[in-house]
């Protein structure tokens, strides 16, 4: 299917690969879709067709213009993909956050450093992230009840058939008929979700602990049983261990001394990391 370049002056298009989003159209699209989350329209697998239709007819009215669903699904990716990011320098080490003005701070030296080795984070970083609490309605921790409750990682499945009627079948079985004699169903369109935010930040504190374990220069240091006992303390988040492991390899003093401490004593170390980072 091919894109379309909508000019927002006109409302004429033209094919040319791409669809050009205004910042008043994605500010629309955003607002009215976390409206549609505000009012408990949309299920934990996501938004249904329906509502992608909704969406279109709202910014073709305001905007005078042909958008297609497609166009919008396709603009609703980019932004879930901004948000995993964002979701993840909101925990980078240092990192403070303001929630008045929505922004991720950085001390200068900090932020100047991580710029010059992620260049494409400085949109989110010491500025007011665009659009940020919209994302948040849209892309954040959702739950649902019954049938229909699915977790972050699972495969959203619409039904074809349900889509030219406004309804989507979120059931496992999806593609199965329910009458034995009756015409099969056709096959479900399966969209892979975004992968979880926690997982991202998860596999970014790996990253932290390798670089750390390069910048440590002798690996002999580092207590052999130190990521042992950091896992010990279960009563912790796994992506506050990886930080705080990543913390311990860079203080290799505060490490071995943190090997000497009880069970108990570990734990309110690991708190007190804890409450002032995060």
């Amino acid at each position: 299917m091919d894109n379309t370049e909508v000019t927002a002056a006109s409302g004429n298009s033209t094919k040319s690969g791409v669809i050009v989003w205004t910042p008043a159209m994605t500010n629309t699209m955003l607002g009215f879709l976390a409206n549609l989350v505000a009012k408990g329209k949309r299920t934990s697998s996501g938004f249904r067709e329906a509502h992608h239709r909704q969406c279109v007819a709202a910014l073709n009215e305001q905007f005078k213009l042909a958008v297609t669903a497609e166009q919008v699904r396709n603009h609703l990716k980019k932004w879930r993909k901004i948000w995993g990011r964002v979701v993840i320098l909101k925990n980078l080490s240092g990192a403070l956050w303001d929630k008045d003005t929505c922004t991720i701070r950085l001390a200068e030296e900090h932020y100047a450093g991580h710029c010059m080795a992620h260049k494409a984070d400085a949109p989110y970083l010491n500025t007011p992230i665009e659009h940020y609490r919209a994302m948040a309605t849209i892309f954040g921790t959702t739950a649902a009840s019954g049938i229909n409750a699915r977790s972050g990682n699972d495969l959203l499945s619409i039904d074809v058939e349900d889509e030219e009627n406004g309804e989507v079948n979120t059931s496992p079985n999806v593609a199965e008929s329910s009458h034995p004699k009756g015409p099969p169903k056709k096959k479900a369109k399966v969209v892979k979700v975004l992968e979880d935010p926690l997982v991202t930040t998860l596999n970014y504190g790996f990253k932290l602990v390798a670089d750390a374990l390069l910048k440590s220069g002798d690996d002999d240091d580092i207590p052999a049983e130190l990521w042992d006992e950091v896992c010990k303390l279960g009563e912790f988040d796994e992506e506050h261990l990886a930080h705080y492991y990543a913390h311990l390899v860079d203080n290799l003093k505060t490490a071995k001394a943190f090997m000497t401490l009880s069970q108990t004593n570990k734990s309110v170390w690991l708190s007190r990391y804890v409450k002032k980072n995060f």
